[in-house]
């Protein structure tokens, strides 16, 4: 293993030490960091190699747009321009082989070098600007551990994992400043026999995604084998869990054992978010199993984001199982088709929630933020078939008299509830 000063890098937090740790990690196998605060801009790795940050150990992401990769470095990566994302990021591993990040220090993206003033237009957010893309960017790589390390502060999504196989993710502390537009925890984009385990996340976005965009990479593949597991999740303004984004396959994934609070929604399958582009992705064969939840809405399982789309997606989500869960809500749970695409074979088992819920749709949470839940049901189910509840119990905090049913069925075939406390009853149209 080799130190990372014996190349030269000074680890005061001022200078800028890229070029020494480069030149380290360039010399093979893992580079340890002692304790100290190491800046610096783009950082390559190399197959057979990694980093070793020691507790008190801090590798953080220099202030100056000119120390970042160009987007176009490498064919796969992307800007994006919609989110004033620049394509430049910290950590970088493209078409490597058996890396390591470990050890117990940090990464610290430096978000407060590119967003600290909030946005005028919208002050839940900071004010966009030029800024760097995903912190820790892996592409088309082969066995990865990223284990023990805090991963903190990144300006845009943290963790990001395209077209790899064989991962593992596990102990990682994830904080993201709540301000930050699009700050997600991990993103597992067509990957293959990944695990995520005994992560703590914090994120203003998104804390955990399965993604199915093939196409930027050079060999395309499907979302598939995916496991997590034993997880504390928090989101500032978005899901604790999302499921979709882009037009490919995700399969055959489970969520285990975890504890979401303070979020808008646990666990969100969408096959298609822009009406404007794509046909969506095909989601099936997922199953999520004891959960605690303290969130505003526990499910939104939906082929389109919105209604409306002027182009439905045709994709499907099929074969999802979800048992053992328990906790408290607020707004709607969503099981949406669009007549278009296929919405079928969904089973809620052994679940057990505690409603509040304010105004008369109900469209609001207990703190009066507008929550845009548009059905008096705690489940609406439409344009779906074969959806199974078991041993579902639905209680209510106080009379809440904005909540009509507890199922409504529209345009929909095969729904069944088996043992379920439903005192409010199941309306079908």
């Amino acid at each position: 293993m080799t130190n990372v000063r014996d190349f030269g890098a000074v680890g005061d937090g001022i200078s800028k030490d890229t070029a020494a740790i480069q030149q380290a990690i360039d010399a093979g196998g893992i580079v340890y960091f002692p304790p100290g605060t190491y800046l610096a801009g783009t950082l390559y790795l190399r197959s057979h190699g990694g980093l070793d940050l020691a507790p008190g150990a801090v590798l953080k992401a220099s202030p100056d747009p000119a120390d970042y990769n160009a987007a176009e470095f490498c064919p796969q990566n992307r800007a994006s321009t919609m989110e004033r994302a620049s394509g430049g990021h910290f950590i970088v591993a493209v078409e490597q082989h058996h890396l390591v990040i470990r050890g117990g220090g940090r990464i610290d993206g430096n978000r407060a070098a590119w967003l600290h003033e909030a946005d005028p237009k919208n002050p839940v957010w900071y004010q966009w600007t030029w800024r760097p893309s995903q912190m820790l960017f892996f592409c088309e790589c082969q066995d990865l551990w990223i284990s023990d390390v805090e991963l903190v502060d990144a300006p845009y999504w943290t963790c990001f994992l395209h077209g790899c196989q064989q991962a593992t993710l596990r102990g990682l502390h994830i904080y993201g400043d709540r301000m930050v537009p699009n700050n997600d925890g991990i993103d597992i984009d067509c990957c293959q026999q990944v695990t995520i385990s005994d992560c703590v996340i914090n994120s203003a976005d998104d804390c955990i995604t399965l993604r199915g965009n093939p196409d930027p990479l050079q060999t395309a593949r499907p979302c598939e084998y995916v496991a997590v597991s034993n997880c504390v999740l928090a989101s500032g303004y978005a899901n604790a869990i999302r499921i979709g984004v882009g037009d490919g396959v995700i399969r055959h994934c489970t969520f285990n054992n975890m504890i979401i609070h303070d979020t808008r929604t646990a666990i969100c399958v969408v096959c298609k978010y822009n009406p404007k582009r794509g046909v969506g992705t095909d989601i099936s064969d997922i199953s999520c199993a004891n959960f605690q939840l303290d969130v505003q809405r526990p499910f939104n399982i939906k082929l389109d984001n919105a209604a409306g789309f002027a182009e439905p997606s045709p994709r499907s989500i099929r074969r999802m199982y979800f048992s053992q869960m328990r906790g408290q809500a607020e707004l709607s749970n969503y099981i949406h088709g669009n007549g278009v695409g296929c919405v079928d074979d969904i089973r809620f088992h052994d679940l057990a929630f505690t409603y509040r819920g304010e105004g008369p749709r109900p469209d609001r949470d207990n703190k009066g933020n507008w929550g845009r839940s548009s059905t008096h049901a705690v489940f609406d189910v439409a344009h779906a078939k074969n959806i199974a509840f078991e041993q579902v119990r639905v209680a209510w905090d106080g009379e809440r008299p904005g909540w009509r049913y507890d199922l409504e069925c529209n345009h929909a075939d095969g729904i069944t509830h088996n043992a379920c406390a439903f005192s409010k009853g199941v309306h079908r149209q």
